[in-house]
């Protein structure tokens, strides 16, 4: 079995195919900033609105303004890392972004599976305490699938960095592009984080 892969899968000229693939993400990160966009709004909406008292209701539970930043760190880790591993192109730059995403995917998992705030009804079913609760877990989610994203991305480049010959000016773009995802995403829990430290 070879160690090396030759990719030969454009007509187009590497920076074509980088430019468009760059372009493709960004539009999807666009979408996905509406989508989180919207989650914040309508957290910051209840809040305020806090109709007969459902925010937290009396005897709710609530995390801490730092559980939010805890989950958000890995994110920002591994932008940094990524970024300035761009210009070394080292593997142990791609290991450390893997490591980061598999850690944050890891502390979302647990928080989701651990929150405090599920109450049983009479008939023993599940349910929020109220909407600060609802609210959290719809950003917890939004978390998570930028961590299942993020890493299937950062695995595919470690293994792309360790084993593949690929074109230096398509290599180039798609550094470029995945940049702009972990920076969005970075971007994304941290906003997360200061919208749910505001209890």
């Amino acid at each position: 079995m070879s160690s090396h892969t030759e990719f030969h899968i454009h007509h187009d000229a590497p920076a074509v195919v980088g430019r468009r693939e760059r372009l493709g993400v960004r539009l999807l990160i666009v979408a996905d900033g509406a989508f989180v966009a919207g989650m914040i709004f309508s957290y910051f909406y209840l809040r305020g609105l806090n109709a007969n008292g459902g925010w937290v209701p009396k005897g709710g539970h609530t995390l801490a303004a730092s559980s939010g930043w805890i989950v958000a760190l890995p994110l920002v880790v591994a932008a940094v890392v990524h970024k300035l591993g761009t210009k070394s192109r080292s593997s142990a730059s791609a290991g450390i972004v893997l490591l980061a995403m598999l850690v944050g995917l890891y502390l979302q998992w647990h928080q989701l599976a651990t929150m405090p705030f599920i109450a049983k009804d009479d008939g023993g079913r599940h349910f929020f305490e109220g909407a600060y609760a609802s609210n959290w877990v719809v950003l917890g989610g939004a978390n998570m699938f930028h961590y299942i994203i993020g890493t299937f991305l950062a695995l595919g480049l470690f293994i792309r960095r360790s084993r593949a010959n690929v074109d230096p000016t398509l290599e180039y773009w798609r550094q470029l592009t995945a940049s702009s995802w972990f920076t969005w995403i970075a971007v994304s829990g941290v906003l997360c984080a200061i919208t749910t430290g505001i209890i």
